[in-house]
């Protein structure tokens, strides 16, 4: 008899289709392992992403933070310089009111001195004319005086806002 030759082959194939298998399983395996080595790398990558995304949510709020104070105190420097303005308008108004009265005052007075010359014409003349000179040098002295002054006050509150204005920025800028 002669020795059966598909029983050496079939163990053959059944060997060949046993490592076939195996080697197919420790594919998938390592397919697996791959796999879940990605998600895990995708999943430290999305936490590292929310950890930036919420430092810089945090640093935008601490920046709006500063942004509104920041317009609120430069509101406020703008609303004390236009009060401040205000005042100075109101001061020059009068100081206007003041002036016309004492030109009126010595208006009056060189118009008495003048009623009074009456009675020696040449002298008193000279004594009207010079009341009326004295008069409006007074009144011109008196409003460049003034003037000069408003122009100071109002020259120093925009220096003040200025320097408000560049305090409030350097708040602003500072490092946290």
């Amino acid at each position: 008899m002669l020795p059966d030759l598909k029983t050496p082959l079939l163990w053959a194939l059944g060997l060949g289709l046993v490592a076939a298998l195996a080697t197919a399983g420790i594919e998938r395996t390592r397919a697996a392992g791959a796999r879940a080595d990605l998600a895990s790398e995708k999943a430290d990558r999305a936490k590292e992403n929310t950890a930036r995304a919420l430092a810089a949510l945090v640093d935008l709020q601490r920046v709006v933070a500063l942004m509104a104070s920041h317009a609120k105190t430069q509101q406020e420097n703008v609303n004390a310089f236009e009060k401040r303005l205000k005042v100075l308008d109101d001061r020059r108004r009068t100081v206007v009111a003041e002036r016309d009265r004492l030109r009126q005052q010595y208006a009056a007075f060189a118009a008495r001195d003048r009623d009074q010359a009456a009675t020696d014409p040449a002298a008193c003349q000279r004594v009207a004319d010079r009341s009326a000179v004295l008069a409006a040098m007074a009144v011109r002295s008196r409003e460049l005086l003034e003037g000069g002054r408003l122009v100071v006050e109002r020259r120093d509150n925009e220096v003040q806002l200025l320097l408000d204005t560049v305090k409030n920025d350097r708040a602003l800028l500072a490092p946290p």
